[in-house]
């Protein structure tokens, strides 16, 4: 049985100063070490334990903890634990293609499309969720910036986000 995936989109960059986006993590999904260079990000626990690393510091998250990320840093999350997560994210100022990315990301997780760890599988669909999140890859990853960026725009242009969003955005 494929586990559940949750996203909802609580308050929009469209009409709001803030993106507030709340989704579960399940267990094993995680994120590399990146950063972003147009807004801050807070996480806050609704449920569970949420493995948090930023700068050269790892915090283990609890419900009710929240951890608020600032341009620049760089950041991973990592659900350790057994368990889902839940956690809400607020993007600060607000960014639709953030919304948009994780949008897409969940609905590619919740079709059996990304693998455990959450990462979409197609290279095509990953490099337009790095794009589209602001995403910046650290240390060797940071080789792989210029292939993610081409991959992203072709994958623009051959009408690959078109089709993402049509299937996953409300």
């Amino acid at each position: 049985m494929k586990p559940q995936v949750h996203i909802s989109l609580i308050s929009s960059a469209d009409n709001h100063k803030e993106s507030v986006i709340a989704f579960n993590i399940l267990p094993k999904e995680k994120t590399p070490w990146h950063y972003h260079t147009l807004f801050s990000e807070t996480f806050e626990v609704l449920k569970g334990t949420l493995e948090v690393g930023v700068n050269n510091k790892v915090y283990q998250l609890q419900v009710g903890d929240i951890a608020t990320i600032k341009p620049h840093e760089k950041h991973y999350f990592n659900n350790v634990s057994a368990d889902e997560c839940l956690i809400r994210v607020i993007v600060n100022p607000g960014n639709k293609n953030f919304e948009n990315a994780l949008l897409i990301s969940k609905g590619l997780a919740k079709d059996g499309l990304a693998n455990e760890a959450g990462t979409p599988k197609k290279l095509a669909d990953l490099a337009l969720f790095v794009y589209l999140n602001n995403s910046k890859m650290v240390g060797l990853q940071k080789m792989a910036a210029p292939l993610f960026n081409y991959l992203a725009k072709r994958a623009i242009r051959k009408g690959r986000l078109k089709e993402l969003e049509a299937l996953y955005l409300l």
